[in-house]
């Protein structure tokens, strides 16, 4: 006889340390990385945490687990700026997101009491935190920034968090419908380098041509 199928909604707090999972009607479990997998807010060992994690799994019963992971202040950048924003800050954004040190970066921004709000995280940290949970039939619904709640977020219940999902739609970091495509703007910091780097032989070649032709017309004169 197979085993009977228990789908479960929680909420994942995810901060440097590890993963706290909330369930409803039960004590929340916690999960603490080791500093051979997660180190300066990247996964350094995807296989030494994917046994880590789903050997947690396997432990407390949480397969076909459908969660939402809320991402700490410990592991995101953030910059408020007050409205509205001049020039300066506006280059200061700039700024602020070319100097994340991540491969892969997802931004997302929001107005609050007349300021702007802009967080940073690492997006291959949510891609594989999704894909570990995904071989045991896990699903990741949402995405978000703890400073999208209210202080007592830890508080609530998990039926409260799930209730407001979507009021929260806009704000979610990923598309849950379009196989974990970021939502929000992803800067691939590679990409950008190997692009602009790119450029250079054909600005050479433009440059070289415009001196010709200077020269083509000085002759002529």
């Amino acid at each position: 006889m197979a085993d009977k199928i228990i789908k479960q909604n929680g909420v994942i707090w995810f901060d440097k340390t590890g993963l706290s999972i909330y369930l409803e009607n039960k004590p929340f479990l916690r999960l603490n990385f080791t500093p051979d997998v997660f180190s300066n807010l990247e996964i350094i060992d995807k296989i030494k945490l994917e046994t880590l994690i789903r050997t947690f799994i396997k432990q407390n019963n949480l397969n076909y687990l459908s969660f939402i992971l809320i991402i700490t202040a410990d592991i995101l950048f953030e910059k408020d700026w007050l409205l509205p924003q001049t020039e300066v800050q506006k280059k200061e954004e700039i700024d602020f997101i070319e100097s994340i040190p991540f491969e892969n970066t997802i931004t997302h921004s929001w107005v609050k009491d007349n300021k702007k709000k802009l967080i940073a995280a690492n997006q291959d940290n949510i891609n594989i935190l999704s894909d570990i949970f995904k071989k045991d039939n896990g699903l990741l619904v949402g995405v978000f920034p703890y400073s999208l709640f209210g202080a007592n977020i830890r508080n609530e219940s998990v039926k409260e968090i799930w209730k407001n999902l979507n009021i929260l739609k806009q704000d979610n970091l990923i598309n849950v419908d379009s196989n974990l495509a970021p939502l929000k703007t992803v800067v691939n910091k590679q990409t950008k380098a190997i692009s602009d780097k790119s450029l250079v032989p054909l600005l050479i070649v433009i440059f070289v041509v415009l001196i010709g032709l200077l020269v083509f017309l000085m002759l002529r004169k």
